[in-house]
């Protein structure tokens, strides 16, 4: 019987503390984050660890599209640190897009998720890490045709297409200003008609293009100001 109990004890411990300590207490610890005051006094003095941008309305409901389309089942947000990764040299992990930065973008924090309902690191890597892929587009017309085609600007993209998130309509006068370039590619309508998207790929859009994880200093005008100084 004591043999049997201090198996029991020792399996409880073999489980129970990496859980405390892994899931419980870290939890705990994250209740008491909050936004970080910008003090104006420290002017320079202070970088990227200091700015945490809030989560905009708009990209609140943007970040639900994404969970609904599935994107955290191919996609991460979560850089991580240089000395156990090459992530923050490889191009499209910071705003520094050449093919290997000189400097590292630096690795997630706690606080890049604050505002956020979910923080959707991902569950596999199988299409490119997103923390930062606002820097990465050109512009909202390459989006949107990786969105509705991924093949129509590289054959070899396995990304699967969104086309419930866009509309095949016919043309009316000179066509729509948001119409894809869809012409001269196997994914063009028939003669008449044009693809525009829907509010909810707007939306989407607006989130994925606001990614940008590692915050060019100083970004004063995203976090709370620090009360004056009487």
């Amino acid at each position: 019987m004591t043999d049997f109990r201090t198996f029991v004890l020792k399996l409880a411990a073999a489980f129970g503390l990496p859980w405390l300590f892994l899931i419980v207490w870290p939890a705990i610890s994250y209740q008491s984050l909050g936004p970080v005051a910008y003090d104006k006094e420290k002017g320079d003095e202070l970088d990227s660890a200091y700015a945490y941008p809030l989560a905009a309305p708009a990209n609140k409901q943007g970040a639900k599209i994404y969970a609904a389309e599935g994107c955290v089942q191919c996609h991460s947000q979560m850089i991580r640190p240089p000395q156990i990764a090459l992530d923050g040299w490889r191009k499209g992990w910071g705003q520094n897009q050449e093919g290997r930065p000189a400097e590292p973008a630096r690795a997630s924090t706690l606080r890049d998720y604050f505002g956020e309902q979910h923080a959707y690191l991902g569950i596999t890597r199988s299409g490119p890490d997103l923390s930062n892929v606002g820097y990465r587009f050109a512009s909202r017309t390459d989006v949107h045709m990786h969105l509705y085609a991924p093949q129509a600007r590289n054959s070899w993209s396995n990304a699967p297409a969104y086309k419930h998130l866009y509309t095949v309509r016919k043309i009316q006068g000179l066509g729509s200003a948001a119409a894809l370039p869809l012409k001269g590619t196997k994914f063009e309508p028939k003669r008449g008609y044009e693809v525009v998207p829907s509010v909810e790929a707007e939306t989407l859009l607006d989130y994925l293009m606001s990614l940008k994880r590692d915050y060019p200093k100083p970004l004063t005008q995203a976090v709370a100001a620090a009360p004056a100084k009487k």
